[in-house]
């Protein structure tokens, strides 16, 4: 084992050596009469990462690989910085059955943890295979291996890079993930396999993520002293979830003198993908070695959306990508990426 190596868990914005997706195929989750603007989105946000950094596909067979090289291709997508990998997968959710990757103390190797994807609690049977899937690219991506009996997806964590850790009690304490389980069983896990010092335990995730609480689609680190937290503005049940999530980061600050910022970042206007809402979020995005992809959904708030962020990453383009039809899948940009830290 690893552990004792001192390791730590890179912030997002750390230097990249690749970006993990899966393609999008899963009909159950797009329909026909979307999917293609699925893989519209998908080829705008393959086109800005290979910027940067590689980008590293999961593809179920040669000839979905040969389809997607040709619309990548005729995106203008630089196809050097694109490798393609022959994985089966159920589905996109690459963040949460992915493994996650950190360092040790000299940053000069690699380790992957990975814990059990259960599919949110087995709320969707079938998807559980991909816990295979994170295996693979665990493999592939020649990092050190550490596996965990615990259940834990990369969107119910939310790291500074230098010791702060952001989750949810409704998510990681749920019974169909890790049964039994106290907060400080989880802090000494988060402990030794990521360098963490201190956990804020929001109480819940947002009404209407179907992931029981995912943080990642309402509170993210973009400094490790700063917070972007999701501000609802209408008079729902989220507007009262977010200021209580607000007070949480306030009493964090003074028990433990973090010092953090908290940057208020609009909830976007309730929009319908055919015909059905769904569930958005500004704050789902995902941060490439020169860049920040924001979802956008053609709604009033995007403008002030990506002007905030912008402010948060003066040193990267924050690039807006329409996302309407990803989110029908109930999952955003960030949701269908893992980034693999560089070494030294």
């Amino acid at each position: 084992m690893w552990c004792h190596l001192g390791l730590r868990a890179p912030a997002e914005w750390e230097r990249h050596s690749c970006t993990w997706i899966a393609w999008p195929h899963n009909k159950s989750t797009f329909p026909s009469s979307i999917i293609g603007r699925v893989e519209e989105t998908y080829c705008e946000m393959v086109y800005e990462i290979a910027r940067g950094e590689v980008v590293k596909i999961l593809v179920n067979d040669e000839a979905e690989e040969e389809r997607v090289y040709r619309l990548l291709d005729e995106t203008g997508v630089s196809m050097r910085a694109v490798e393609f990998h022959t994985v089966h997968t159920e589905d996109v959710w690459v963040r949460d059955y992915a493994p996650i990757f950190v360092k040790n103390a000299d940053e000069d190797f690699l380790i992957g943890i990975k814990w059990r994807f259960n599919a949110w609690g087995m709320k969707y049977p079938e998807l559980a295979r991909d816990d295979e899937a994170g295996l693979q690219i665990l493999k592939l991506s020649g990092a050190k291996p550490i596996h965990s009996s615990r259940v834990v997806e990369g969107g119910a964590i939310e790291v500074s890079g230098d010791g702060q850790l952001l989750t949810t009690e409704q998510c990681l304490l749920d019974t169909s993930r890790n049964p039994g389980l106290r907060r400080e069983d989880l802090e000494e896990e988060f402990r030794r396999h990521l360098g963490v010092r201190d956990v804020l335990w929001f109480e819940q995730g947002l009404v209407g993520d179907d992931t029981d609480g995912h943080v990642d689609v309402f509170a993210r680190f973009t400094s490790p002293r700063t917070v972007a937290l999701a501000e609802e503005r209408r008079d729902n049940v989220n507007r009262r979830i977010l200021e209580r999530a607000f007070k949480r980061l306030e009493e964090f600050n003074k028990k433990k003198r973090a010092g953090i910022e908290v940057i208020r970042v609009p909830c976007p206007a309730p929009t319908k993908v055919l015909d059905q809402h769904v569930p958005l979020s500004y704050l789902n995005f995902y941060i490439t070695n020169e860049s920040v992809l924001v979802p956008l959904f053609g709604v009033e708030e995007d403008e002030e959306a990506l002007s905030v962020l912008a402010d948060c990453f003066t040193q990267r383009r924050v690039v807006g990508i329409m996302c309407r039809e990803l989110f029908y899948g109930l999952g955003g940009i960030h949701c269908v990426t893992m980034q693999q830290p560089s070494t030294r």
